[in-house]
């Protein structure tokens, strides 16, 4: 046959080792000038004989080891290899010549992938073991010396057996590329499963595998070769065809080319390998997808709508446009959660449509949601507002063959850092505006000015950061604990750990929760005060415990992102522990959030290497808002990561929730970090944690938060 101007046909007919091509009957079709040699046969004798007519052998011990290996070969669809036997010819003088053999079986497919036959090529070695077995019979004074001889040829023989199983069993894939066309010369198993089981030994690369030319694999295998340098690619996204006529299939791979190099350091050839990571990567985008964005609607979350904005490189001034489902509350109530989910995807489906490009579209929470525009006029942010406020009400939203009207209430506010109004700006008037909104009808837009009064009194009704200045002046915040619980050995633990939480209480003695006036904190400045009085708080508390308590009970206290990061709250901790003496840095733990400490993870890294000298540990708190923040563990000195509870609450029902709170606990137990679980509400919850190898465990199905002095008296 020639292809290309090559005679192939010769080539066969011309090679040193012995060759034969039978079909599935095992009858031979064809043979190289060497097999005729070796079996003192012509192909005339042999062409369209079954080999074992021709070759029965001296027994049947004989022929069922080549019979054997066959067999494997048609039912495997694999090479076989018999390592060494002996199996008696006769020529055609009738002589009979017992031989001994090495033989590789390959199998051939033809063009449509089917098992045609297989090539047979056998190798005589009956020289080789005379040699081996007089070497080993010689009792002379070179006795020693042929038996070292023997030992060594049989430990080449073994090593060179053992580095050949070795290569094909690589989990890696690996291949060598020889020449400027790229022609395979070796591949592993694992580059055969990676590309399908395709015949590329002895063919350039281009030629079997064309679909990677136009992605630019040739282009870099040609850099490579032409340059001398190597090439590493990081889940690289690659296209194959790995079933003969199938769709190509999309995988991801880590892929190094390194130059094979002559003596005279010239290129000769390239050594690839690598890893299919397509699995890890495709969680790892999962994971990623989940942090950024809202499990019910898929808009952006919160948090990474606050984190885009700080991206933006677009001229100011920009608008902010805060949204509120009217009457949502009314829907929900009487048709149940359920509906208040289609209800809420619906509007997103809706604001999704109309938002525009280059516009960033997040649900805040409940139903609540904030569309951000970079580069745009207040009278354009207006207009819009009222294109999706219109859009909104045109929503027909059916429950149970029952229609419900919806409408949308929008605050709109305009910011630009360079004249001085920042974003969390804009989303308190924008917030207040919404809310005006509502209490002038509902289905309204209201823009809002830091000068306008309405927006003014709004904003200190609703953040009221004055009842949180008095509380703190007035001593009226009420420090409550929750246990932490040991889930691995809860009957050994030497220390019982309390995750300290605050509340308000008024002036008229109304306890207030935390969501009623951290929010307000954070947004109004005051939430280092707060974090300070709170920590000063459970130090005092902590040091009048009594002395026998003291020794085995834990506190984690909450600091927030700013706190950590302030340059003089190293300062105020060393003043706590010169006034309670008795205090054991070890056993207070301070909590911080994830999205504070990556805020400035050098600051915090700092402030937290600080504090680590004087014995206090770290917790990474609500741990799972990205894939960042994996790599920022090895910059942070922490010793415990508590998993978001959103995501703890509902690995039950969804699989890629399941698959983060897991995936957070392999990391850090690999990390020698202990994980804490928040938000576990129910049996079924601490029962699935347990096997997957979470330490601890926070939330009502395990203890209910109590007062800090309630909870030293059921301790003793």
């Amino acid at each position: 046959m020639t292809e290309n101007g090559v005679d192939y046909a010769a080539i066969f007919d011309a090679g040193p080792t012995p060759a034969a091509i039978l079909d599935v009957e095992l009858t031979f079709r064809a043979c190289n000038a060497a097999y005729e040699a070796v079996c003192h046969r012509s192909r005339a004798e042999l062409i369209g004989r079954s080999i074992f007519d021709v070759f029965p052998g001296g027994d049947e011990a004989q022929k069922d080891i080549l019979q054997d290996s066959f067999r494997r070969v048609l039912k495997t669809g694999e090479p076989h290899h018999i390592t060494s036997t002996c199996y008696d010819i006769i020529i055609p003088d009738g002589k009979t010549l017992s031989r001994h053999w090495t033989a590789s079986n390959v199998p051939l497919f033809s063009p449509g992938g089917e098992l045609s036959g297989i090539l047979h090529c056998p190798l005589d070695t009956t020289e080789l073991v005379r040699a081996n077995a007089f070497l080993s019979a010689d009792t002379d004074d070179d006795g020693e010396n042929a038996i070292a001889v023997r030992a060594s040829q049989t430990a080449l023989s073994s090593e060179g057996a053992r580095l050949q199983q070795l290569f094909h069993q690589a989990p890696g894939f690996i291949c060598v590329l020889e020449g400027p066309r790229h022609i395979y010369e070796l591949a592993n198993d694992a580059y055969y499963q990676l590309v399908g089981h395709r015949e590329i030994i002895g063919h350039p690369l281009a030629e079997v595998l064309s679909e990677v030319v136009f992605q630019g694999f040739l282009e870099k295998l040609d850099k490579v070769y032409q340059t001398g340098e190597p090439f590493i690619g990081r889940a690289m996204p690659i296209q194959l065809q790995r079933v003969e006529g199938a769709p190509l299939e999309q995988r991801y791979i880590d892929l190094i080319y390194q130059p094979i190099f002559h003596e005279d350091h010239e290129v000769t050839g390239i050594f690839v390998q690598g890893n299919d990571v397509t699995e890890a990567y495709t969680l790892a985008q999962e994971v990623a997808f989940q942090a950024a964005h809202d499990a019910l609607t898929g808009l952006y979350n919160r948090r990474e709508f606050e984190r885009r904005t700080l991206q933006i490189d677009t001229p100011a001034p920009h608008a902010l446009l805060y949204m509120d489902i009217d009457h949502f509350k009314i829907i929900n109530d009487r048709c149940g959660h359920a509906a208040g989910d289609g209800l809420l995807k619906e509007v997103a489906r809706v604001l999704s449509q109309i938002a525009g490009d280059g516009a960033f579209l997040a649900r805040l929470g409940g139903d609540e949601f904030a569309l951000l525009m970079p580069a745009c006029s207040s009278e354009e942010a207006v207009a819009h507002a009222h294109r999706l406020r219109g859009a909104v009400k045109a929503i027909s939203f059916v429950w149970k063959n029952k229609r419900y009207g919806v409408t949308l209430s929008v605050g709109v506010a305009m910011f630009s850092e360079k004249e001085g109004s920042s974003f969390q700006d804009a989303l308190g008037l924008a917030d207040a505006a919404c809310f005006l909104a509502k209490e002038f009808g509902r289905d309204k837009v209201k823009l809002a000015w830091p000068s306008d009064e309405d927006i003014g009194r709004q904003l200190t009704e609703m953040d009221n950061v004055t009842r949180l200045q008095e509380a703190i002046r007035d001593d009226r915040i009420v420090l409550y604990g929750q246990r932490i619980v040991d889930i691995v050995e809860p009957t050994v633990s030497a220390v019982r750990y309390f995750e300290i939480l605050s509340s308000l209480q008024d002036a008229e003695g109304r306890i207030i929760p935390p969501s009623g006036f951290i929010p307000a904190a954070e947004r109004f400045g005051m939430i280092e005060a707060l974090d300070r009085h709170v920590v000063a708080k459970a130090f005092a508390h902590f040091a009048g415990l009594p002395e026998e308590i003291r020794g085995f009970v834990g506190y984690f206290i909450n600091l927030s992102g700013i706190t950590l990061g302030s340059l003089s709250f190293h300062s105020f901790i060393e003043g706590l522990l010169a006034e309670f003496p008795s205090i054991n840095a070890a056993q207070i733990c301070f909590e911080v959030t994830e999205t504070g400490a990556i805020s400035d993870v050098s600051r915090s890294a700092e402030s937290m290497k600080m504090l680590s000298l004087h014995g206090f540990r770290f917790a990474l708190d609500d741990f799972g808002s990205g894939m960042a923040s994996f790599a920022y563990l090895q910059q942070l000195p922490v010793q415990f990561v508590k998993i978001d509870g959103a995501f703890v609450k509902a690995m039950l029902e969804d699989p890629s929730s399941s698959i983060i709170v897991e995936s957070v606990v392999r990391l850090a137990n690999c990390m020698g970090i202990k994980t804490i679980a928040e938000s576990v509400e129910t049996p079924e919850l601490l029962a699935a944690l347990q096997p997957i190898g979470a330490h601890y465990a926070q939330g009502f199905e395990l203890h209910m938060p109590e007062q800090l002095d309630s909870m030293v008296h059921g301790i003793q």
